[in-house]
């Protein structure tokens, strides 16, 4: 297998997966909020995390244009529920570009961990030091470029993502690339599927659902599918947690890929 999933064992309190638990909008583990009292890098941060004792796995989740945190909001607390410890990020302007979000994302990322170094804070002692990234369109073409810049970023889900001038051939982390059949703005075939092609060293994930381009926002789409995929996605590739493979390369994942009113295209590297 490329990458390197590193952190939390399995059974940490994560119980065996099964379709009903992953396509639930909460995981096993209760999880709280707090807020980040003075971002660096970038503009706001709201982190979700499960309240028992870590380590985990950090997630920086990045909004597209125009986008705030409400944009993935969705998915923070079903992330953190399974394990991970979310910042949910507002970029430092409204219009700014794939590389600067995928700066802002490594800056997020590092003050996550800087905070899981530091005592006196609700999240002291609960990052392993492995992170991972999503975002949506602009914020998929940053999550892109975090993943070829900064290699304490370990996998990654673009969503929709919106690049127009990059080169991501050099990317070998796990890259799930989920996109929308009717995207009229970042349509998979312009962007995540020629960056999935060139990525010859990387283990690749690429489903296509149906809906425009705001698919996997908030509010839209089918988020316990969407949700499901990117748990296992994150828990095998941070975590090493190979019992949420077959969700993604096994026999559980076969009544999704073959459902063609849920998936309009499916492409993967496995197995994985």
């Amino acid at each position: 297998m490329y990458g390197s999933g590193e952190g939390t064992p399995p059974g940490n309190g994560i119980p065996d997966p099964t379709t009903a638990s992953l396509e639930a909008t909460d995981g096993p583990l209760t999880t709280a909020t707090y807020t980040v009292p003075s971002p660096s890098g970038y503009g706001s941060g709201t982190v979700t995390y499960p309240t028992a004792s870590g380590p985990y796995p950090g997630i920086v989740l990045m909004p597209g244009y125009q986008g705030t945190q409400q944009n993935l909001q969705w998915l923070a607390p079903r992330l953190a529920s399974w394990g991970f410890v979310v910042i949910n990020v507002g970029t430092n302007t409204l219009t700014d570009d794939p590389e600067s979000r995928g700066r802002q994302i490594t800056a997020a990322g590092t003050q996550l961990l800087a905070l899981g170094d530091a005592p006196g804070n609700p999240l002291s002692g609960k990052l392993n030091g492995t992170l991972g990234a999503t975002g949506h369109s602009m914020g998929g073409g940053g999550v892109m470029a975090a993943l070829r810049d900064d290699s304490r970023f370990r996998a990654g889900v673009p969503t929709a993502p919106y690049h127009p001038n990059g080169n991501f051939s050099g990317v070998t982390e796990p890259t799930f690339f989920l996109t929308c059949q009717s995207d009229s703005v970042a349509h998979g075939n312009t962007y995540a599927m020629p960056w999935y092609n060139s990525m010859s060293q990387a283990e690749k994930l690429y489903i296509e659902v149906p809906g425009d381009h705001l698919c996997p926002m908030t509010g839209y789409g089918n988020k316990a599918k969407q949700g499901k995929w990117m748990v296992s996605f994150f828990s095998l590739w941070l975590r090493a947690d190979t019992r949420f493979s077959p969700f993604l390369c096994g026999p559980a994942r076969d009544a999704d890929k073959n459902d063609t009113s849920l998936v309009t295209r499916w492409k993967d590297t496995c197995q994985f």
